[in-house]
């Protein structure tokens, strides 16, 4: 018996390490090396570098299955490749939304008045529409107020506006949409952004190129090609090879600006 103890010995130590190397919590260095990678992979406009992200995400959160913030990573990572997603595989992306709501609900279940999960789920819901229309008339409302009350938690919050100002430029005009509408809610994410970009803030603090990005499409769809073009040319200096920026978002400004569409 004890000798078979001692030849199963060296197994269960391999076994007793594995285990304890797969449930170590990632190291703040792990973390923010994660989210420069997501970064890099929205930067290459590459829907599955994203996924992959989110597999690194998902890989700490088995060691901490309640993290807030690892969960709100993942669900940012969904967010990021959602619409991409949508394009080529429906069901998929279907899918991967319902997750993210439920990473953002896992985040609110710990931390009931995190800002940016509130904000960011709504972002996620307004996705999911693309999967059930019909949910429009009452998820409409309850994103509207998610919004309020994410803003009101934290008004100096760059990630809030900015989501905000994307939910309100696709919106109808007769609920309070529009470009019009949506062109001071990003003027304002612009701000909080660049400050913050001013103060050394890191990369958890993500969204300033999105916020210059964002303004820019809010300044094409109102026909004005001269800022939607200087829009992109920010967001470029800021992300530079940004994919979306430099082979289409900027180009087509530049063309319009080229055909007469200055204003």
């Amino acid at each position: 018996m004890l000798r078979r103890f001692l030849i199963a010995l060296p197994l269960l130590v391999v076994i007793a390490c594995a285990v304890t190397t797969t449930a170590r919590a990632a190291s703040p260095a792990e973390l923010v090396a994660a989210q420069r990678q997501l970064d890099e992979a929205v930067t290459k406009g590459e829907p599955k570098e994203i996924l992959r992200t989110r597999a690194v995400f998902a890989a700490m959160l088995a060691a901490e299955p309640d993290s807030p913030v690892l969960n709100y990573w993942i669900a940012l990572c969904g967010w990021r490749a959602l619409p991409m997603l949508t394009e080529t595989d429906k069901e998929a992306a279907k899918k991967l939304c319902k997750e993210s709501i439920a990473a953002c609900d896992r985040v609110l279940a710990a931390k009931p008045k995190h800002a940016d999960a509130i904000a960011l789920k709504a972002a996620l819901q307004a996705l999911s529409l693309a999967f059930n229309p019909a949910a429009s008339m009452s998820l409409g409302p309850e994103m509207i107020e998610a919004y309020g009350k994410a803003e009101a938690l934290e008004p100096e919050n760059p990630r809030v506006q900015l989501l905000k100002g994307i939910n309100t430029l696709h919106m109808p005009a007769f609920v309070g949409g529009g470009p019009d509408k949506a062109k001071p809610v990003f003027e304002r994410a612009i701000a909080l952004a660049d400050a913050d970009a001013a103060r050394g803030a890191g990369p958890d603090a993500w969204g300033r190129a999105d916020a210059h990005l964002w303004a820019g499409i809010c300044a094409s769809r109102a026909n004005d090609w001269k800022t939607a073009a200087a829009r992109f040319r920010e967001a470029l200096a800021i992300a530079p090879g940004h994919a979306w920026l430099s082979k289409r978002l900027l180009p087509d400004a530049e063309k319009h600006l080229a055909e007469g569409g200055a204003r």
